[in-house]
């Protein structure tokens, strides 16, 4: 678990734009690994997101979504516990397991990739920024939530067009 800690600590030396695209994409590419392994042993279920127009889902998923998301499901959380003085592992913590309820409701795949592996990139962006700067931490997260998205549902639109 030591390789764990050395791995994150690399990621706090990062400069915030080398932070938000990296993050990103690992807990984007940790989330499809898990969700691939977890599709043999159950049945991942349909997004429901797949449903809607693709314009309003572009406009929710990339927009919308992230925005909101980091201000309910990562400042206000992660921001109480600091008020409260809870170490950065609760503060990071009370922020997944809000995030992970949320995203959870899609089903289980969806709970992990997103709510657990994307909450803890999401939410673990939030904190160490936050130690530095409000409004760093706010776009940052803000930021890396909008790629991990993209990258996540872009595969998705594209098996959505070839379906059609």
């Amino acid at each position: 678990m030591n390789w764990i800690k050395l791995h994150f600590q690399k990621h706090r030396k990062r400069s915030p734009w080398d932070f938000c695209w990296r993050t990103a994409i690992e807990g984007v590419v940790l989330s499809f690994v898990t969700v691939l392994v977890l599709t043999v042993f159950i049945k991942v279920e349909e997004r429901l997101l797949m449903e809607w127009p693709v314009p309003v889902l572009l406009v929710v998923v990339l927009g919308a979504a992230p925005i909101f998301e980091t201000l309910l499901l990562q400042a206000a959380p992660i921001t109480i516990a600091r008020l409260l003085k809870a170490g950065i592992k609760i503060q990071i913590l009370s922020s997944v397991a809000i995030f992970a309820l949320l995203h959870f409701s899609e089903g289980i795949a969806v709970g992990i990739g997103a709510g657990l592996i994307g909450g803890f990139y999401l939410a673990f962006a939030y904190a160490h920024w936050a130690q530095k700067s409000t409004w760093k931490a706010m776009w940052i997260t803000t930021v890396a939530h909008m790629l991990r998205n993209a990258l996540a549902v872009t595969p998705l639109l594209l098996g959505k067009a070839f379906m059609s």
